[in-house]
């Protein structure tokens, strides 16, 4: 981690989208998850999620038991119901993007896209269910 970016969150009306860069590892894939978490559990925040994987490299697929069985149901308590995945075009970045989506599904919708438009448009397309009164 050495002290660079390698993912900003951005607050938007109907969604949050994390916007990632340079060479990733799972450890920066979850502390990125965390930080999305307080943000879902602080602030009232729309349950979509736009993770733009398009720029980086690296095989973070060690996080993914991590985001299984930790923060998944976390996430989902705290109102996460899609999340649109922009591929990298690095095979390890997408090798790990996959095997994340066949873990998750169908307990929260993800899609996996080549380009951010066409993930942004199903995003957005994706009726919010009502949450369920406890």
């Amino acid at each position: 981690m050495n002290g660079s970016v390698f993912s900003t969150l951005i607050s938007h009306p109907d969604y949050i989208e994390s916007k990632w860069n340079g060479h990733i590892t799972a450890g920066d894939v979850i502390t990125t998850a965390n930080v999305y978490l307080d943000l879902m559990q602080t602030h009232k925040c729309p349950g979509k999620l736009l993770n733009d994987k398009t720029t980086v490299t690296g095989d973070w697929s060690e996080a993914n038991d991590w985001l299984e069985f930790e923060w998944l149901p976390l996430a989902i308590q705290s109102g996460l119901q899609y999340i649109a995945h922009i591929y990298s075009s690095n095979m390890f970045s997408r090798l790990s993007a996959r095997d994340l989506y066949l873990r998750i599904n169908p307990r929260v919708g993800m899609q996996n896209f080549n380009n951010r438009e066409e993930g942004l448009a199903w995003l957005l397309s994706q009726p919010m269910k009502v949450a369920r009164s406890a």
